[in-house]
């Protein structure tokens, strides 16, 4: 069984984002990168509510900290942290919708759709679930949510963010820690929920487990 006392803090994703949102709570010394070997995951075309998709999204973070507990089952560990960010936004119907990572060939076709069908002058919602568990078996899990509102854009302004290349690769096509802010209007609730971890409601359960010093 893994020491509470000892052995690194794991942090099972390879999101180099969220590595930086959890060192500001945790020495960056003291964080173990450590992804699931096995990353596939569920996808969100059979989910039709924003209860299910917090279902959804809840059961990937959840699925990967089992996998990597599992992976350091002989291993001394003191806490592990998993996530999940998914962009929810909203088609012609009002129905949600779940966007992913834009890939392949036409990824820049994909990242143009969206800006112009659901993100420039309309709000979306961001979603990160979180799970928590402390080798002595303390555990967390929560979904939470920022609302993110776009202003207008010129069409010149997205196709040099889409030239950026910085779409690829973030959920939802694009990041607001980077260029793409110059898109934000408002944000209601965590700016760091939209990069990928909800630092303060992290800070909080940690701060009630007392591992924060």
């Amino acid at each position: 069984m893994p020491d509470a006392a000892t052995g690194p803090v794991l942090l099972g994703s390879r999101s180099p984002r969220r590595l930086e949102l959890l060192s500001l709570l945790i020495p960056a010394d003291q964080i173990q990168v450590s992804p699931p070997e096995d990353e596939s995951e569920q996808g969100f075309d059979d989910v039709h509510t924003l209860a299910q998709i917090d279902e959804r999204v809840l059961a990937i973070a959840s699925r990967k900290r089992d996998l990597v507990a599992e992976a350091w089952l002989t291993r001394p560990w003191r806490l592990l942290l998993t996530a999940d960010t998914v962009v929810i936004v909203r088609d012609d119907s009002g129905q949600p919708v779940v966007l992913g990572k834009p890939d392949g060939e036409r990824w820049q076709a994909t990242v143009r759709d969206w800006f112009t069908r659901y993100y420039l002058g309309r709000p979306h919602e961001v979603a990160t679930a979180v799970c928590l568990r402390t080798a002595d078996g303390r555990e967390e899990s929560f979904v939470e949510r920022t609302k993110v509102e776009f202003r207008t854009a010129s069409p010149e302004l997205l196709e040099w963010y889409i030239a950026t290349e910085e779409p690829l690769g973030k959920a939802g096509g694009y990041g607001l820690q980077g260029a793409g802010g110059m898109f934000v209007q408002s944000v209601t609730g965590s700016p760091s929920n939209v990069i990928g971890l909800p630092v303060e409601r992290i800070w909080q359960t940690l701060n009630e487990w007392e591992l924060i010093r």
